[in-house]
């Protein structure tokens, strides 16, 4: 109920039956939004397990990660919930750590939440998929601005003939 208290409703607040499925489909989504990146990481695995499946998971509330307190520290708000979800890739247990932000202030609003999803950094492997990650988004971005500034190029290009 972390998420939910954090967002103004409490374990003691009356909520309708209304309330209560709004509340679980909105938790659902969560759920399958983290699942969905789960699955996006273990996609650098898919040649080692193509059926990773959740072992267990854990929430960690107020246990704040190291990225969720240096992004504090810039000024950012923290997570208002984090779970631990272990991940069995084929026999190895691998932790996930994710940490759920907030969308909007307004404390009577019900609403899916922005997901921080990646491995936990306790070991080689899971540093090095975060560092493929990362090399990966870069790579892209820079292609995608390497293409528009072609097409830039084209247009400016046409316009001078």
């Amino acid at each position: 109920m972390q998420c939910y208290e954090k967002g103004g409703v409490g374990k003691d607040d009356d909520l309708s039956p209304k309330d209560m499925d709004v509340i679980i489909k909105i938790h659902n989504i969560n759920n399958e939004l983290a699942w969905r990146e789960v699955l996006k990481w273990e996609a650098f695995h898919a040649s080692e397990c193509m059926n990773p499946k959740l072992k267990s998971f854990g929430g960690k509330a107020k246990h704040f990660s190291p990225r969720a307190r240096i992004r504090n520290w810039m000024g950012y708000e923290l997570p208002f919930d984090r779970h631990d979800w272990i991940v069995d890739r084929c026999g190895k247990e691998v932790r996930y750590v994710i940490d759920y932000y907030s969308t909007d202030n307004s404390p009577n609003k019900y609403q899916v939440a922005v997901l921080d999803v990646r491995p936990a950094l306790d070991s080689f492997g899971a540093l090095w998929d975060r560092s493929k990650a990362a090399y990966w988004r870069w790579r892209y971005e820079a292609e995608m601005e390497r293409n528009i500034a072609n097409k830039m190029e084209e247009l400016r290009s046409d316009d001078k003939v």
